[in-house]
């Protein structure tokens, strides 16, 4: 039987060590058993096309920004997440939330449980009382085109592979929200758990809404969120059947040399 290793955060590092910090895919899900013992092969990672993961940002100590006196942004996604959730789960989507409640998550826990999931796309969601309309981001990082399975993928570049579809995901969401007229800036960010995520994956955060001389809509508006959330719900459904996994394109080893694996004593070394 075909071993599934998942990537998982190396828990040993901090993000500022000076080391990478590695997992070691040992065998990606979908693969023959021929490509565990060495052999080249080309395949690609399945994505569950009904499955939606969306990361409210912050939860516990952690509040993220202050949006108002008695407003704290871990609160405003929370309710974003559940709203969009409610939507999502009403056009035929299954939805993971990295969080339920006003708990603690860090970063790689978030990560690691959509990595588990192999959704069709990852939402990481933020509000903010600064600037107006929808902000959209997809990771800093550059878009390699295939990965290789049997060599260590570092941590903080897993979404590497799966860029190029992130920023198609971005395109279809931003063209759903000026088709509502809502404003919009799209943009790259450096941002937990964004470049750990290995699915279609982009930050949306939300901005008061400017309407001319009145005053600003607030970002905990429900019509206002509702507007935000039909737009990503009429995306995604079209998302769902266009998104395309990453091929999974080994190297073909050398005659008489074994698979790849870490060097012992490192952190990407099976565990």
């Amino acid at each position: 039987m075909p071993t599934e290793t998942f990537l998982i955060s190396d828990r040993s590092s901090t993000p500022t060590s000076p080391q990478r910090r590695w997992r070691l895919a040992l065998c990606v899900p979908l693969l023959a058993w021929g490509l565990c013992a060495g052999k080249a092969a080309t395949a690609q990672v399945a994505f569950n096309r009904d499955l939606i993961v969306i990361d409210p940002a912050h939860g516990g100590a952690n509040i993220g920004a202050q949006i108002s006196d008695h407003l704290l942004e871990k609160d405003v996604t929370m309710a974003m997440a559940l709203r969009l959730r409610s939507l999502l789960a009403a056009r035929g989507f299954t939805i993971l939330l990295t969080r339920n409640g006003d708990t603690a998550v860090t970063t790689d826990q978030r990560a690691e449980l959509a990595n588990r999931a192999h959704a069709v796309a990852c939402l990481v969601l933020h509000a903010t009382a600064s600037g107006t309309g929808v902000h959209l981001a997809t990771s800093t990082l550059n878009a390699t085109v295939t990965t290789d399975p049997s060599a260590p993928i570092p941590w903080d570049d897993a979404q590497a592979a799966y860029l190029s579809q992130s920023q198609r995901l971005s395109d279809q969401i931003a063209a759903a929200m000026n088709r509502s007229h809502l404003p919009l800036i799209t943009d790259q960010a450096a941002l937990r758990p964004l470049d750990n995520l290995m699915c279609p994956a982009l930050s949306i955060e939300l901005a008061p809404l400017a309407s001319g001389d009145s005053t600003p809509t607030p970002v905990t508006d429900p019509a206002y969120q509702q507007r935000v959330d039909a737009a990503i719900a009429g995306a995604l459904i079209f998302w769902r059947d266009q998104a395309q996994p990453p091929v999974m394109a080994p190297t073909a080893p050398a005659r008489g040399a074994s698979p790849a694996v870490a060097p012992s004593g490192t952190a990407g070394a099976a565990r």
